[in-house]
């Protein structure tokens, strides 16, 4: 049962789930998972587009609770992310495990907008730990979703990728050299290799290319028809990797939007890998979104899947639609909602799961436990609390640049964001904002924050909500000089809605915004979105540069709480 959002205001639950695994293993915007077995240690890649660092790695032991362990682009050699847009940047990696080495092919997107679509050349990066990886190794071809396969009867390695076909009538397809792993250079045939299912035209997206061998066959998993609500997952077999293949007579293999696009809650499967387990169970990980009241705020997730093999073809989910309600597998259950996360920024390092936008090429924020020299050395307006203090420029998080922030992937349908200001010894003026955000673009984030007043002297509280271009704003005077102890920001998300608000000592919320969460899941025409929506901390000049008689500006502590979601199977909302 379904409750509505006036009753979510309520106490949080800690429920133990009798069950197994449950989807999305998961949650927050996380598509495109390329899933890899090695021992009995399981790992998921990720794409992350405009976010650096770059491709999210997962690991579990049981396929059921994944940890974020590191990510594979963390310098500026690996991940050029300089004025992307939203929609651009890392896509779509895969997994290899080749000689005792951690392959990770992707590409990086450099612009993806109305007036340039650039189609970049792909790459693979290696690393023996999945902690440290070397510099991109190029590959001759441009394209998206690389994937390396080792032939375990050749020894060959293969590059497989969606590609163009030429670049003058540019029909996309599937395409397959066999490769140098010292160079990246094709040392085989470049060839064409499937076309899939669907009709192969202009319109076509044949892509995710995952080659795998068993009993004597070579299988091709692919996606097809998009990554929206025709997205699905089809497969074909060879005795050759180079093929000719033969389609699934099951085709297509994994498509909720066969039941229809509104009807079940689960829309977008596809982009799949399968892998099987040490006792010889299979199962397929695979991207898909959860649409609420025909929209997806938490964009495309991670989900898992079993897989049986019948006559040597393979089906998943025993034939059936992905459905929330249930569970499967042998795993430990599954403890939701999870506890809460609190982050008090004392630790050395920011946790992995803090991303920046885009490539930074100057220092934006540093934690005062850093070697706790703040205190004496951060300069005039600084305090001697702990906590995340950011260096504040030009831009803000409407802009195609680096801003003063940090951003966590929001990673439930209901729940918290709750951050806790660092206090202040003197005013924000004209254009100086602190604040957190719900952010799914630059075209697309809703704010709280303190700020100099627009309309009138002294600082004030103000929500910005930025609907795709279309701004609106409101403020309440703060009454004091400077930001005092204990001021907190809070945003409170349900599956239908977000509100924006404020507290001062841990008193009643006074909310001073509310938003459809129908807004934090689609582009200004002509653009893309691939991510979802993200919480943010942030501050900024608004244009000009922070003044070095400005006060230090960040956060003592931020706190999410979760709840339970209770979504249902079907996408019928009142």
């Amino acid at each position: 049962m379904w409750f509505p959002p006036s009753s979510y205001f309520g106490i949080l639950l800690f429920v133990q789930w009798a069950v197994a695994i449950k989807n999305p293993i998961i949650s927050g915007w996380n598509p495109d998972p390329a899933i890899l077995r090695v021992g009995d240690t399981y790992y998921i890649a990720t794409s992350t587009f405009e976010y650096f660092p770059g491709i999210a790695l997962y690991k579990s032991s049981d396929l059921a609770n994944w940890e974020l362990f590191s990510h594979a682009l963390t310098t500026q050699k690996h991940a050029q992310l300089y004025g992307v847009p939203t929609g651009a940047g890392v896509w779509a990696p895969s997994l290899s495990y080749i000689d005792g080495i951690f392959y990770l092919a992707s590409m990086t997107r450099w612009t993806y907008d109305p007036t340039a679509r650039v189609w970049p050349r792909v790459y693979f990066i290696t690393s023996k730990d999945m902690i440290t990886w070397s510099e991109p190794i190029w590959c001759e071809p441009w394209g998206i979703d690389p994937s390396l396969f080792r032939d375990p009867v050749s020894g060959k390695t293969y590059l497989n990728l969606m590609a163009p076909n030429n670049n003058v009538d540019r029909i996309w397809g599937l395409y397959q050299c066999e490769v140098s792993l010292a160079t990246g250079d094709c040392i085989g045939e470049y060839r064409s290799l499937w076309n899939g299912t669907l009709l192969h035209n202009a319109s076509a997206r044949d892509e995710g290319p995952k080659m795998f061998f068993k009993d004597n066959f070579y299988y091709l998993l692919i996606a097809e028809g998009g990554t929206d609500d025709l997205h699905r997952s089809t497969i074909a077999r060879s005795l050759s990797p180079k093929g000719p293949w033969t389609a699934a007579p099951n085709n297509p293999i994994l498509f909720n939007g066969a039941y229809g696009f509104n009807n079940l809650t689960v829309q977008s499967t596809g982009h799949a890998t399968i892998i099987d387990t040490p006792s010889g169970d299979w199962y397929a990980a695979f991207l898909a979104r959860r649409k609420i009241n025909g929209a997806s705020p938490l964009g495309r997730e991670t989900f898992l899947t079993s897989v049986t093999w019948t006559n040597g073809w393979p089906t998943l989910n025993n034939g059936k639609p992905i459905l929330l309600s249930e569970s499967f597998g042998k795993s430990p259950d599954q403890i939701s909602p999870p506890a809460p996360f609190l982050d008090d920024f004392s630790n050395a390092s920011l946790d992995v799961a803090w991303y920046q936008l885009r490539t930074p090429y100057t220092r934006n924020f540093h934690l005062t436990q850093e070697g706790k020299k703040c205190q004496n050395s951060c300069g005039k307006g600084s305090t001697s609390a702990s906590g995340l203090i950011f260096s504040p420029n030009v831009f803000s998080l409407s802009d195609r640049d680096v801003p003063a922030a940090i951003l966590r992937k929001q990673k439930s349908l209901n729940m918290t964001f709750s951050a806790t200001l660092l206090p202040t010894t003197g005013p924000l003026n004209y254009l100086q904002s602190v604040g957190i955000s719900t952010y799914l673009s630059e075209f697309q984030h809703q704010d709280i924050g303190i700020r100099g007043c627009v309309n009138s002297t002294g600082m004030c509280f103000y929500s910005s909500v930025l609907r795709n271009g279309s701004l609106t704003t409101s403020e309440l005077s703060l009454n004091h000089t400077k930001i005092p102890n204990n001021t907190t920001l809070h945003i409170r998300a349900t599956p239908l809605s977000y509100s924006l608000g404020f507290s001062i000592n841990q008193q009643q919320i006074t909310w001073m915004a509310n938003i459809s969460s129908a807004w934090l899941s689609f582009a200004p025409a002509g653009f893309f979105v691939f991510e979802g929506a993200s919480f943010a901390l942030f501050a900024s000049g608004n244009g000009n540069p922070w003044p070095v008689t400005a006060p230090k500006v960040g956060f003592q502590q931020v706190v999410e709480e979760y709840f339970d979601e209770n979504i249902p199977d079907y996408n019928r909302w009142e």
